[in-house]
This record gives C-alpha cells, structure tokens and sequence, in this order.
C-alpha cells in the first residue's frame, strides 16, 4: 500500500480550499513551508556549511525561499539571497518576505554569482509546481548555476521539472527535494537523480482535505491507513521522510512515510 502523487491541477485545488473554504491565506502556507526548508537545509549541512546561498522565483515558491532565509539568518547562519528575476519581479506576497528579511540585513543580489565553493549549499526555490517548460534565457541560466553546484535542496519540486509529467529540462541533480504537503506525481515518474532524497512537509492541510475532497481512490494500490500514517508521522515532525513503493522492480507507484531522523 502506498500514497499516490498529486497532479497539479489536485495541488491548485488544495490551495483554494485552504484558502476559500478554510480562509487560511498562501502566507501562512508559505511560513510553514519556509521553516521546514530552512529545518531540512539545517539537519542536511549540519556544521559542514559556511554560507546557503537561496535561488528565488518571483512566485510563491520564491516567498517560500525567503522565509528559509529569514528562519536561516536568525539562527545565526550565513544567508545569500540571489533574485535572477530582479527585485522588480516579485509577487506582492513574497515582495513583503523581501521587506522582512532586508530588515534583518540579509544580502540580496540579483545576480548569479560565476561559481561557488564546495562549502556552500544552495536551495533550490525558484520554480514550484506549476512550471511548464518554456523558452526563458534567465530561467537557462539558473538551471546552470544550479547543474555547478554538488549541494542543492530544491523545494517542493526542482526547479525545471513538470510536476505531472516529471520531465526535466535542467541537468542538475539536487541532493534532495523536500515537497510540500504531499508527493507530486511527476515525483514518481523522474529519475532519483532529479529528485535525490524525497522529504513532504506538513504545512497545515487538514487529513480531510486527502481524504475526500480530491478524488483519490483509497482503494487497491492507495490506502487511507498510509495517510493516517503521514499524518502520525506529521505529528511527531513537520518533515517526513518519502520512501518510494514499487509495483514490480521497475515501476514505481507510490510513496510509504518515514520519519527520516531514524534513517
């Protein structure tokens, strides 16, 4: 038994439950999601990094980037911000995350920098969700910054990566992705050199909501024991660990949660 992966247009319609019928707002969404990038960049690097330099989008996925920053910096760690997009790019939500971690002095470039040492660990927050491919010189560009660094941790799902299809257009390869509130399907279909290790973070999205307003078979190869499972484990940490389930020895179906500080 396993949990499937959510399609995109299943994702779009978790975020407008939880903001039309239960008038939770995006940012409060993407202050849990922030904290548990900046937890998982933190347990991943442990006292090995000097310095995290954050890639952000200009979307929601970007806001998510600068709460990990501003969580990062107040735990006294050393934070980069880079903006490929520039400032002027920035949603009006993630535009206020800019304004709060500015104000704790965190540096902000809107240039990427040429290379990076092998100390520094780079998260991954410019494209979410709902990327599709397209023809974007800047978004080329960060895809190669991303591909020079051995470090990344992508959020939600890597940047360059269709999150129905799990066809990739950039060649880096993120030591690990920690999505939010459920496995994306196109998760099941990419190489586990896309992805590295998969982690899911609960971000506030009531068991309900999995349970019986997305169509989601629970039946045969999908089980609501194994949600009630992520939800045990969300309980314990707002990380989870993913561990992928196989149909045969080739073809994967799912996800089983784990609480990853016991691997």
């Amino acid at each position: 038994m396993a949990l499937p992966g959510l399609t995109r247009e299943q994702m779009i319609e978790v975020d407008r439950i939880m903001m039309e019928n239960l008038n939770i707002p995006i940012e409060l969404m993407m202050e849990h999601a922030g904290l548990a990038l900046a937890r998982l960049a933190s347990d991943l690097t442990g006292n090995k990094t000097k310095t995290i330099h954050v890639v952000v989008g200009s979307g929601n996925n970007g806001g998510g980037g600068l709460v990990a920053a501003r969580r990062l910096k107040a735990w006294n760690q050393d934070v980069m911000v880079l903006i490929p997009r520039g400032i002027e790019s920035l949603r009006p939500i993630p535009r206020k995350q800019l304004e709060r971690i500015l104000g704790m002095g965190i540096s902000v470039s809107e240039k990427l920098p040429d290379a990076l040492s092998s100390d520094i660990t780079v998260l991954d927050a410019y494209l979410g969700y709902g990327y599709s491919e397209r023809q974007d010189p800047i978004t080329d560009d960060v895809f190669e910054f991303l591909s020079n660094n051995q470090s990344v941790v992508s959020l939600d799902v890597p940047s360059g990566l269709d999150s129905n299809t799990g066809q990739c257009v950039s060649a880096f390869k993120p030591q690990a992705t920690l999505t939010i509130a459920f496995p994306k399907v196109g998760l099941l279909f990419a190489d586990k050199s896309q992805i590295g290790d998969l982690y899911v973070c609960d971000i506030g999205v009531p068991i309900s909501v999995f349970e019986t307003q997305l169509g989601i078979k629970w039946s045969n190869l999908y089980s609501l024991d194994v949600l009630s499972n992520l939800y045990l484990e969300f309980e314990l940490s707002q990380i989870v660990k993913a561990i992928p389930v196989y149909h045969d020895e080739k073809r994967k179906i799912g996800w089983a949660p784990r609480h990853y500080r016991n691997q």
